[in-house]
């Protein structure tokens, strides 16, 4: 007689007793764990498996760690999956939290909207994790620039498009055009027999809606944005980017090229709004990007001032549930902390707060950096800033309950340091051999198998397995190819 799914409950809700018995409350798992823990020699068809963690976490029995761990049972054989902690029905909340963890009304609205705007999202028929969500927003939040890339048909282009929606921000999709090969494309240009005019370019509507409205979130979307090369239509952008500073209260720039008829005196004019304009603080660029023979890659000035989340992994075994929640509500507080003209916009600015994080990070980044310099790849302050400040605002958010910070320093190298390694040669094999050995190192079960260390080496000690995993990767296509690189891998 088949086993029924409130059976199948009951089973793995003894399993995670059972486990904590063994374990303790900081046991990190796989959900494949669970069935390996079923107690009477029962076995629990995999049909039946993929829909009980979410049923087990509603129950308050199970939580996602933002993290991934390689699976455990035969049948996974090592395969990525997301990572699961004991839910506060078995620990609670407060045995879980770290020192460090804000403890602000505003950071745990914060957590509480992405959590729930991830519902919504689940219950429209998108699926994503709330960390992978959370990854989006604190990319957003440092960054004017991220690019979404991987295999058509993960939902890249929706991403922005729903989190748009979801916080009451606007929303520009913009298709990118092969044949754009210099700024005019964006900014607009005028005609060479016609000085009087000016033909507007495809981001102009989004900088005038973020000038016109600085205290909303405007998103322009670059659809398929390397159908030509970046680096050639979107160079200016990213260099008056560079050029961000702290005037007083808000943020300035250096303005944008954008090339104008000049107007008599005598008329309007009807391009005032455009003269002299900055890069405007509220508005972000959301690059999506196949990787494939059609398109071209990306350039290092663009991997460094940007982040890069990779839509390439899938989980097909999982689907949106389709529950009916309230739209009632939006979440403008999330835009407005992506916009916040009082954020820290570097290290030094956020020092203060931060000193301790950023040098354990620093060490960190070193190691890597010396693992990697042996084959010729190597990166600078610029990359290292980033992901210091992605770390920053996701502390200072008070994030750590919906992702650890071993996930937050694997989301990090993952998308900033990752992408820049290509090439073929021993030295590269010895260099993701070693990176393959350092990142395993981090995976520490149990956090007092380093006794003595600080909170800080334990807030980030853990699976690194999303990096993993890609660097495998890479490795095997290198030994497969004789060379290798970060897309597709």
């Amino acid at each position: 007689m088949p086993i029924s799914s409130d059976e199948i409950f009951k089973l793995a809700s003894d399993a995670l007793h059972t486990m904590l018995q063994q374990h303790g409350p900081d046991y990190r798992f796989p959900a494949d764990v669970i069935w390996l823990n079923i107690q009477g020699g029962v076995t629990i068809p995999s049909t039946a498996r993929p829909h009980q963690p979410k049923r087990l976490m509603k129950a308050g029995l199970l939580e996602l760690t933002g993290g991934m761990a390689k699976a455990q049972s035969e049948q996974g054989a090592g395969s990525i999956r997301k990572e699961y902690r004991f839910g506060p029905k078995l620990v609670p909340r407060a045995a879980q939290a770290t020192a460090a963890v804000a403890s602000t009304a505003a950071a745990h609205s914060t957590s509480e909207s992405l959590t729930r705007i991830q519902a919504l999202m689940d219950a429209e028929g998108y699926i994503i994790s709330t960390a992978e969500l959370t990854n989006f927003f604190l990319a957003m939040t440092v960054s004017p620039l991220v690019i979404l890339s991987g295999i058509s048909g993960t939902g890249k282009s929706l991403l922005p498009r729903k989190f748009a929606k979801q916080t009451n921000s606007f929303f520009h999709a913009i298709p990118v055009q092969p044949q754009w090969s210099d700024n005019s494309d964006l900014f607009g240009y005028v005609p060479t027999l016609s000085h009087e005019k000016y033909i507007k370019g495809a981001l102009v509507d989004s900088l005038l809606e973020a000038k016109r409205n600085p205290e909303k979130l405007v998103i322009a979307l670059l659809d398929e944005m390397n159908l030509a090369p970046v680096e050639h239509y979107f160079s200016d952008f990213l260099s008056i980017a560079e050029t961000r500073v702290r005037d007083g209260a808000h943020i300035g720039t250096d303005p944008l090229p954008i090339e104008l008829p000049n107007v008599p005196d005598a008329i309007p004019d009807p391009h005032a709004d455009l003269r002299d304009t900055h890069l405007p603080s509220n508005l972000r660029v959301i690059g999506t990007a196949n990787m494939d023979e059609t398109t071209h890659t990306f350039r290092p000035k663009v991997l460094d001032r940007s982040f890069t989340i990779e839509f390439d992994d899938p989980d097909l075994t999982s689907f949106a549930s389709g529950a009916e929640v309230s739209e009632t509500e939006t979440f403008d507080l999330l835009a407005a902390i992506v916009i916040n003209e009082s954020n820290a916009i570097s290290v030094q600015e956020a020092r203060s707060q931060s000193q301790e994080l950023f040098e354990h990070i620093a060490e960190l980044l070193g190691e890597i950096q010396d693992i990697l310099a042996p084959a010729g790849i190597k990166f600078g302050y610029r990359t290292r800033d980033a992901i210091l400040m992605y770390l920053h605002f996701w502390r200072e958010l008070g994030l750590g309950d919906i992702m650890t910070g071993y996930a937050a320093i694997d989301f990090c190298i993952l998308q900033k340091v990752l992408p820049k390694i290509s090439g073929s040669g021993e030295s590269l094999t010895d260099a993701l051999k070693n990176l393959t050995a350092w990142l395993a190192e981090r995976a520490v079960p149990q956090v007092d198998a380093d006794a003595d260390a600080d909170g800080v080496t334990l807030e980030f000690l853990g699976p690194l397995a999303r990096s993993q995993q890609k660097v495998e990767r890479m490795a095997k296509l290198l030994e497969l190819d004789g060379a290798t690189r970060f897309w597709g891998a």
